[in-house]
């Protein structure tokens, strides 16, 4: 049995596992509500700033030719323009536009299961995740 005082890193996996699948089930699910792939609704969502199609290909954790039709799909709906980055004339870089931005606002505000469960947090227990949730996911981004 585990010791909850001290639980180790492999104690830690599953309930960490659980929050990552409830989040992947829920974006899905908004996402297919409003007529985009989940992959689609992350790129959104990421583009809260202009990246490079590798940043946004490295984000989305695929390969830059999957980054380049799924914006594509995007650009025509809208949501996204390329452009032809400022230092490097050879690199697009993905904007979203008003309508994506507003998308990007609607989709992370129409998570309610998540927003119910974060509201059901103490504030300190937001106040103690929140620096948790950092430093992990900077870990993890090494």
């Amino acid at each position: 049995m585990s010791d909850t005082t001290h639980p180790s890193p492999a104690d830690l996996v599953e309930p960490l596992a659980r929050t990552v699948r409830a989040y992947h089930d829920e974006l899905a699910e908004v996402a297919q509500r409003h007529g985009l792939t989940t992959a689609q609704a992350r790129a959104l969502i990421a583009l809260d700033q202009p990246l490079s199609m590798r940043a946004l290909a490295d984000h989305l954790v695929c390969d830059a030719s999957n980054a380049t039709g799924l914006i594509a799909r995007m650009e025509a709906r809208g949501l996204v323009r390329r452009e032809t980055a400022p230092h490097d004339r050879r690199s697009k870089v993905v904007t979203p536009t008003a309508p994506g931005r507003e998308l990007a606002h609607r989709l992370r505000s129409d998570m309610h299961r998540l927003h119910t469960a974060l509201t059901a947090l103490t504030p300190a227990e937001r106040a103690a995740l929140l620096p948790l949730l950092d430093r992990l996911g900077d870990l993890l981004e090494r």
